[in-house]
């Protein structure tokens, strides 16, 4: 039972060196998937009520992660979509942990290693998955030619579970922005994303134009490892992007996602049919399609450009339709 991997009286300076892997010795044992989810939520519960007491607290998580991963061997493959019996679990959660399966190895050391949070571990699965599949290449994308709002009519409204897209910034194509929104309502499911990259002197435009379709939920700072952009006119060295969270009504599942993601170098690509220009590199919108996405989920960017976004969906198994006017 849970009593057995989780004792009552845990409290600080009672947390044993060596307590997460003899919990991860005893969960190995346990064949029921109800007895892991109750002692992964008493773990995380303990981890809740801890502050300071550092080494104790990793511990816990650790011991929490480890449950969690053994509970993903039980609960069947990403493909399974059956209920779980007997398991009182929100469906996102099973999504999440059956994700798991197959990895249990290879997430243990990363736990072991200070990975101690279900969304770090979920990153590296979908990183993991990438490497057996073909690397995505600019002539595999759905880009589609010409103005979303006239190629992406066939998109089936609430079937997208991300907008993520890189507007133009300059004031003349502001209203592209509420078309954005408005488009972005329609094609959503319930609780989905829009994610918008948004320049600092048209924000509080652009959120004003997104407001009356969507929910605004969080701005994320995407920190620049490029070098800073000098702005001309606003005489601003500006070293970090924001990008717009927008979800439809409420935000579906409770991953993690830092509101801060580190900018890598901008890819080359030869995309448009010149000799190479710069576009958005894919591996930082990573974070991003991970915690907002499952696997086979669709992913839309009105505004592609030479498709960053759909690599980087395509590269984590998830579906990929966009629109680009130079396309």
């Amino acid at each position: 039972m849970t009593a057995e991997l989780v004792p009552v009286d845990l409290g600080p300076g009672l947390v044993p060196t060596g307590f997460a892997e003899a919990v991860l010795a005893r969960a190995g044992e346990v064949p029921e998937a109800v007895q892991l989810w109750s002692a992964a939520t008493d773990l995380a519960g303990l981890a809740q009520k801890w502050n300071g007491h550092g080494r104790e607290k990793n511990e816990i998580k650790a011991a929490q992660m480890f449950c969690e991963i053994e509970l993903g061997q039980r609960l069947g493959t990403p493909y399974d979509h059956s209920p779980c019996a007997g398991v009182d679990l929100p469906d996102q959660r099973v999504a999440e942990f059956r994700r798991y399966h197959g990895h249990r190895d290879f997430l243990i050391e990363l736990v072991r290693e200070g990975k101690r949070s279900r969304r770090s571990l979920l990153l590296e699965v979908d990183r993991a998955e990438a490497k057996d599949r073909p690397e995505p290449q600019e002539e595999d994308l759905d880009i589609r030619a010409g103005d979303f709002r006239d190629v992406l009519v066939d998109v089936e409204p609430g079937t997208v579970a991300l907008v993520l897209t890189d507007p133009p910034y300059p004031e003349e194509y502001l209203p592209l922005w509420a078309e954005l929104g408005k488009f972005s309502s329609g094609a959503l499911a319930d609780g989905g994303s829009l994610i918008a990259y948004c320049g600092q002197s048209i924000m509080p435009r652009a959120l004003s134009l997104l407001e009356p379709y969507l929910r605004y939920w969080w701005t994320i700072a995407l920190l620049h490892q490029h070098g800073t952009a000098m702005i001309p006119g606003k005489w601003v060295s500006a070293g970090w992007k924001p990008l717009l969270w927008f979800v439809k009504d409420y935000r579906a599942g409770r991953s993690m996602l830092a509101d801060r993601i580190e900018g890598t170098a901008p890819r080359k690509t030869i995309a448009t049919g010149d000799d190479g220009t710069w576009a958005q590199s894919s591996s930082e919108l990573e974070p991003i399609i991970s915690a907002l996405t499952n696997p086979g989920d669709l992913i839309v960017d009105p505004f592609a450009g030479s498709g960053s976004t759909g690599i980087a969906a395509l590269r984590f198994g998830r579906q990929f339709i966009g629109a680009d006017v130079k396309a």
